[in-house]
């Protein structure tokens, strides 16, 4: 698994600093054409959660050995990861939440994909009412900033693809900066974005394509093989515009990860495709056969495909040589009215029962262990362990993607 990621947050975590010089924020938009408001009603199903190994070693004859090997491991941790030595008593976070109101949260995720996560969420914490509203890229951050500017109500928790405008955020200082125990059990060059920014998940862009008009066994398996092919199926290729925060953040990775040599497959591509806001405008062209193919449409398709008859129709694949996968953020607001509500949440997202449960929504967990078909294993088996591309917040990703959007902008006649 490869990861395009920001370099010195390893070094930070590992002295237990906090400060980040940040950068302004980026263009793109909302992953989604519409914002709605969704009230979400707890469902009566909870997810299964893998067993952690908690057999002892076999080398302690005694107690004392085996509480002195503990007391060696909790040690040992604390010294590789210092900034876990503060992390929150997240059991006070939650018996405070008792006290607080609804929980808002302002997230590109639909409903559709919200719904299993948050009902396995209301199971476990039946007193927190979450109420999200579908806002993405640019949108959230706008709003968020205006409301708490004039004192208005405004977000507890934010749910964004849109890396810069994250970065933008923790620089103002609007990002509650805490560590979250859950970090203990989980990839920390991974799951720390940015102070107090935590990944949600890493949603992979794939490839969809119209199977009556383009039969699986004439499919192209890479997106070189796409470009060579884009002459022939000129109108006929569709993805998602530069702008949009996930396309953006999974295109930015790509080029981190390829340079000229993916410029030169983006740039065989740009004459002959079309680009959409958004993945609602990419699925309808591709569904009434407008497009046929697709390359760096949103991962949250694949449940789409696999669980509703658009699966008769539509079909996606990885492409060994540009899956990215641009890391979601999740992040406590500074000015949430209910916030040890809003840190639960965030805990329990970064939980294994949290992890496993988003998997029904289409998300993609990056936490080891759990089950889930579409989750890391499973990309890495399809695509090679060493093709996966990890899409971070680089400290300096605003002024890169400007670069890349002028570029692509030309490449594909914008």
């Amino acid at each position: 698994m490869k990861s395009s990621r920001w370099h010195l947050r390893g070094a930070m975590i590992a002295v237990g600093l906090v400060g980040l010089t940040a950068c302004g924020v980026g263009s793109q938009e909302s992953d989604d054409t519409a914002a709605t408001t969704t009230a979400v009603t707890p469902a009566t199903t909870a997810p299964d959660s893998a067993a952690a190994d908690t057999t002892p070693p076999e080398s302690a004859p005694a107690d004392t050995a085996s509480v002195e090997t503990t007391a060696d491991s909790q040690v040992t941790a604390t010294t590789e990861n210092p900034m876990l030595a503060d992390a929150i008593d997240i059991d006070a976070a939650i018996e405070a939440s008792r006290g607080e109101a609804k929980l808002v949260v302002y997230g590109n995720p639909n409903a559709d994909q919200w719904a299993p996560l948050l009902a396995a969420f209301n199971a476990k914490y039946p007193w927190i009412q979450v109420e999200t509203f579908d806002l993405g890229g640019a949108e959230a951050f706008q709003r968020y900033l205006s409301e708490e500017a004039t004192g208005s109500p405004t977000a507890d928790v934010i749910v964004n693809t849109d890396g810069a405008g994250w970065l933008d955020l923790v620089e103002r200082g609007k990002v509650a900066d805490y560590v979250d125990p859950e970090l203990a059990n989980m990839p920390l060059e991974d799951a720390v974005l940015a102070p107090g920014v935590y990944a949600m998940s890493y949603d992979p862009l794939v490839a969809v394509f119209n199977t009556l008009a383009f039969p699986l066994d004439e499919q192209p398996t890479t997106l070189a093989e796409l470009a060579a092919m884009a002459p022939e199926l000129s109108g006929k290729i569709g993805t998602v515009n530069v702008t949009n925060a996930n396309a953006g953040l999974g295109t930015f990775g790509y080029i981190d990860e390829y340079g000229e040599e993916g410029w030169a497959v983006l740039e065989q591509l740009g004459p002959h495709s079309g680009a959409e806001d958004g993945g609602g405008a990419l699925l309808g062209k591709l569904q009434s056969g407008e497009y046929v193919a697709s390359f760096f449409a949103g991962g949250a398709l694949r449940t789409l495909i696999d669980t509703t008859e658009t699966g008769e129709l539509l079909n996606y694949r990885y492409f060994p040589d540009a899956t990215t996968l641009p890391a979601r953020g999740v992040g406590v607001t500074t000015a949430a009215a209910s916030p040890n509500a809003a840190q639960v949440l965030v805990n329990f997202i970064l939980s294994e029962e949290g992890q496993t449960a988003m998997c029904d929504g289409g998300f993609t967990p990056y936490r080891e262990g759990i089950d889930c078909p579409t989750g890391m294993p499973a990309i890495d088996a399809a695509v090679g362990a060493d093709n996966a591309i990890l899409v971070h917040y680089p400290e300096d990703l605003a002024e890169q993607q400007a670069v890349i959007q002028e570029r692509w902008n030309a490449a594909f006649g914008y």
